[in-house]
């Protein structure tokens, strides 16, 4: 996402050209992102909470130098603050997280529009924040209101569609669908080995998540018959949670950078 929106939108190119005072502190405030944000995903992945606390505190330092330098409204601004509100919410920190992702979401729809690309990362984001904090069924409403709006801007192909098949899914299986889940995410691995290849980033994501939703789907029938044979140990099914979000808030589709951009 980095190349499509911080070095090929027209937005930002026209905003450079007119706000020349700007283009230093916007190159060292993007790098200090793309590095912030890079090391809050690996850290998200192999629960780093240390890791994830620095990496989050550069990004507070990073947002705070934006609205200053840039303004609150600019579009790095933005991406900075959309990667925050990740942060938070692999942090635990529910409430900020949801929050400023529902007013970045908001400003970004305002500076580009609802459609915009930049826009509906950020209403992917928005809705898997809900999922991890507890509203799976208001994640899967908004999933399903992102899903198409991707598919008709982006291709059914795209990286972010993709990401945006698999968020659904793992919305649904928060609601207990694990078979609807697991047959969703199924066909969304076929269509990223076929689109994207075997080895592009999104598609072993996904890979990995068909895995999580199947092993779900197993140790929920053993509950079943551990259940139906009054047998108190029951086994429970593992729904992926809230590290697995790192995969729904981040898009990669031309590098490892994070998403929210």
């Amino acid at each position: 996402m980095s190349d499509s929106v911080f070095a090929g939108s027209p937005f930002l190119r026209e905003s450079a050209a007119v706000d020349h005072r700007a283009a230093g502190a916007r190159a060292g405030l993007r790098a200090r992102h793309d590095r912030a944000a890079t090391d809050v995903r690996a850290a998200g992945r192999s629960d780093d909470d240390d890791a994830l606390l620095d990496a989050t505190r550069r990004l507070e330092r990073v947002l705070a130098a934006a609205r200053r330098d840039l303004g609150p409204a600019d579009p790095d601004t933005l991406v900075v603050e959309g990667s925050l509100a990740v942060a938070y919410l692999l942090g635990d920190d529910e409430t900020r997280g949801l929050g400023l992702a529902a007013r970045n979401h908001a400003a970004r729809e305002r500076a580009f529009g609802p459609d915009h690309p930049v826009t509906l990362a950020a209403a992917d984001a928005l809705a898997a924040a809900h999922r991890i904090t507890g509203r799976p069924e208001e994640a899967v409403t908004r999933h399903e209101d992102v899903l198409p709006r991707r598919r008709r801007v982006l291709g059914d192909v795209h990286p972010c569609t993709v990401a945006s098949r698999a968020a659904l899914a793992m919305a649904r299986a928060e609601t207990g669908d694990l078979n609807g889940a697991a047959r969703l995410l199924t066909s969304t691995l076929d269509s990223a080995d076929r689109h994207l290849g075997a080895t592009h980033p999104v598609t072993a994501d996904v890979r990995e998540l068909v895995a999580e939703c199947l092993d779900a789907q197993r140790r929920e029938e053993l509950a079943a018959q551990a259940e139906a044979q009054a047998d108190e140990t029951t086994l429970l099914p593992r729904i992926p949670g809230r590290r697995e979000a790192a995969r729904t808030f981040f898009d990669r589709p031309s590098g490892p950078l994070p998403l929210v951009s």
